[in-house]
């Protein structure tokens, strides 16, 4: 499972200057064919080498898909409703991520073969979808190959900060709770889900009239206070209010920063700046679920909650210093 972050995290970075020099188009056409080799091998091998092989293929797929359909929803929709589309497509990620495994625990009922036949099948939609494009074309920059604006830094560090908890939660909060509990946790990562659902949409469609500086402070709060109820007695009821918390916060958080990304950045540079907040994603997941480790393990699993909590909170004064800005038209940092 974590040789696909490791793979996503280092792939982004050079998918942005891709992205920027060549289209968005090419990112969104090789994703889908990586995902689709990568199927094609777990149906026909499980060996370690070829399962591993897959997983790289997937964290190059994803790390392919996500900047370039980030990049490309921006150019589709006029200025004042960028935040309204960007929240929409995240729901179809979210529901995605929701349905997923669920439908895989039941396909797997059925054996390996239907669980990986499906997926060979859904890659190959997505692969003959992804050829029907016709937005996405490079903007022909030349210049240095990776570029970076400062003002990227602000949303790229409060995104880090913010999704360090969901780490630690997805790594441990399955461990935490007794045994008599563990179908409990599967609510609680039903209800983030639908909080995010929930959220989305009206999140992109505020920042569009209001702006984000706001709703980003809202994000926080919501998202320290459902990491408070983890902290209480694990109970089915707290879980599934603490993840509509979570996937609240989260829904909050993100179309805002999605929103002033793409204001501080413009064809020529986009997808670097997509690329970089996807990279900012997975590595605080992964910093989350590795460095509290041996904070889980020698003194708690609230303990970690809480240094998580306090680095969610520690992205306050960012949110509450950020400049808002009209949309970019240059390139110029």
């Amino acid at each position: 499972m974590g040789i696909a972050f490791v793979v996503q995290i280092g792939a982004t970075l050079l998918v942005g200057p891709m992205i920027d020099r060549r289209g968005a188009r090419l990112a969104l056409r090789l994703g889908p064919a990586l995902y689709l080799a990568a199927a094609v091998l777990f149906l026909s091998s499980t060996t370690p080498l070829a399962i591993a092989a897959a997983r790289v293929l997937q964290g190059l797929g994803i790390a392919m898909i996500l900047p370039g359909a980030y990049a490309v929803v921006p150019t589709l929709i006029p200025p004042r409703f960028r935040g309204t589309a960007l929240g929409a497509f995240g729901v179809f990620q979210n529901l995605a991520l929701a349905v997923g495994p669920p439908l895989g625990l039941w396909l797997l009922r059925h054996g390996a073969g239907a669980l990986f036949g499906a997926a060979t099948a859904a890659a190959a939609l997505g692969a003959l979808l992804s050829l029907l494009l016709r937005v996405g074309h490079g903007a022909g920059r030349e210049g240095p190959v990776f570029t970076y604006r400062r003002d990227w830094t602000p949303l790229l560090t409060l995104t880090f900060l913010t999704i360090v908890y969901w780490g630690v939660v997805t790594a441990y909060l399955p461990l935490h709770v007794p045994s008599s509990l563990i179908p409990a946790v599967g609510w609680f990562f039903t209800a983030d889900a639908l909080g995010v659902l929930a959220f989305r949409i009206p999140a992109g469609f505020l920042s569009d009239r209001f702006g984000s500086r706001w709703l980003l402070l809202a994000g926080i709060v919501v998202t320290v206070l459902a990491i408070g109820l983890l902290l209480l007695p694990a109970g089915l009821w707290t879980l599934v209010l603490a993840g509509a918390g979570t996937g609240a916060g989260a829904a909050l958080l993100i179309p805002p920063t999605l929103v002033e990304l793409q204001k501080r950045s413009d064809d020529r540079d986009r997808g670097t700046a997509m690329a970089l907040f996807t990279t900012s994603f997975a590595a605080a997941i992964g910093v989350g679920s590795l460095a509290a480790a041996p904070l889980v393990e020698r003194v708690s699993f609230e303990a970690a909650l809480l240094v998580s909590a306090v680095l969610c909170l520690a992205a306050a004064p960012i949110a509450f210093r950020l400049q808002q800005v009209q949309q970019s038209t240059s390139a110029d940092g």
